[in-house]
């Protein structure tokens, strides 16, 4: 089995190649299924890195049109803070160059999201396993005692791997959409 550093710079390589029109049918399978949440649901999303689906564009105003509440992470200290968004505008570009809410977006409690969507490298269907970027964030927030969102992970084909390396501290996801769920 790959170690984790092994796997993350083989699918980093592999995000760099990934063309629009896949990112963008990833984001079609999770409109489709976000169609089945109840409205009002408040939904956690990332983006901003490259090889990721734009979740910003191609899926946060879908949210605010279907009557969700959109939420994406602001990074303070070793943890992630849900903050509220109405539009891409609320956003600014973090440390990392992802996407993160600016200081006048409304915080949320972690008790209070009812879907994230996860981001990763490489995904187990098998376990629910993820291998994230190695900062450990999401990691920390799944295991918020207080969390207890749904946690749904995208990707794409070569991101789905039949064994991951799991440590004690990793998180699983509950669902693993690919473009063809």
């Amino acid at each position: 089995m790959e170690s984790k550093i092994e796997l993350r710079q083989r699918m980093r390589q592999h995000l760099r190649e990934v063309p629009a029109e896949a990112n963008e049918a990833l984001i079609r399978a999770l409109k489709h299924h976000a169609s089945l949440w109840q409205p009002g649901s408040t939904v956690a999303i990332y983006g901003g890195l490259r090889g990721e689906p734009d979740l910003v564009g191609g899926f946060l105003p879908w949210l605010r049109e279907n009557g969700h509440r959109a939420v994406l992470f602001a990074i303070e200290g070793e943890n992630l803070a849900p903050r509220l968004v109405c539009e891409p505008a609320d956003l600014i570009r973090s440390r990392f160059g992802a996407w993160e809410p600016n200081e006048s977006c409304a915080s949320l409690a972690v008790a209070d999201l009812d879907f994230i969507i996860v981001p990763g490298l490489a995904f187990s269907p098998r376990h629910l396993t993820r291998l994230g970027r190695g900062g450990g964030y999401y990691d920390r927030l799944l295991a918020h005692p207080e969390c207890h969102a749904r946690r749904i992970a995208l990707a794409h084909s070569f991101q789905i791997i039949d064994e991951l390396p799991v440590e004690p501290h990793d998180q699983r996801v509950h669902v693993i959409l690919t473009s063809g769920s």
